[in-house]
């Protein structure tokens, strides 16, 4: 089992379109997947509801809520089954609280806005998060997502400069579209929208995919993935 964390102590960065995202690409290629909601408000679990029982089944895990009469472990447990699990985590993670769910993930993703506000809250949350992978005897998988550009003007080439700071990887570049708005509404996620209108957006998520098969277990890839590189750059947003 990988587990995937969506992370970033800043709200309203895009965790949870790219959670969802995450689980669609994966289930729809035939991984079986749960997606595990951390965050208060449920947003991950709420969207599981509206997807229609004709789309491939991704299992919903509440991590937010203590179920009654089970312990904390088997709540979030999987299945022996589940091969990649999903975790959208909620705003104002630091503490013990990004301590713990650190420790939950093999990957993370953490997506950024092109904004001074968003940087600025993301030069205090890497100092602590890199804190902890100094810290951590086993080395995280961690990668940075510059969400929702719109132009690749002053904010996100100082995105660019912090992320060569810190030594951390640009994984890729979402441009700011409907179609994510369109997708969450309808149960959905990127990959599963009509082509014609998601063709620019899937370009955008090969670079993470190709990053995130880079520790997950070996198993024979199903992922359609447009040809790439080594060391590619994110895909520019147009």
């Amino acid at each position: 089992m990988h587990k995937i964390m969506v992370l970033n102590a800043k709200g309203g960065c895009g965790k949870t379109t790219i959670a969802t995202t995450l689980a669609c690409y994966f289930v729809s290629n035939g991984y079986s997947t749960a997606l595990m909601d951390f965050d208060p408000q449920q947003s991950s679990n709420r969207w599981l509801k509206v997807r229609s029982p004709e789309q491939p089944r991704i299992k919903a895990i509440d991590g937010a809520r203590h179920q009654a009469g089970v312990t904390r472990s088997w709540q979030l447990h999987g299945g022996d089954e589940t091969e990649i699990v999903i975790i959208d985590t909620p705003a104002g993670v630091t503490g013990g609280k990004l301590v713990d769910l650190y420790h939950k993930a093999d990957s993370i993703l953490i997506p950024v806005m092109p904004s001074i506000i968003d940087l600025q809250a993301m030069e205090l949350f890497l100092g602590e998060l890199g804190r902890l992978l100094k810290q951590s005897q086993h080395r995280k998988h961690v990668g940075v997502i510059a969400n929702r550009v719109r132009m690749k003007g002053r904010s996100y080439h100082a995105i660019e400069e912090l992320m060569e700071e810190v030594g951390l990887p640009l994984v890729s570049v979402l441009r700011d579209t409907q179609n994510y708005s369109i997708a969450m509404e309808s149960g959905l996620g990127i990959c599963e929208l009509k082509p014609g209108i998601s063709a620019k957006d899937k370009k955008h998520w090969d670079p993470i995919l190709e990053w995130l098969f880079q520790t997950i277990p070996s198993k024979q890839r199903k992922l359609d993935l447009a040809p790439t590189s080594p060391g590619r750059w994110p895909s520019a947003v147009a």
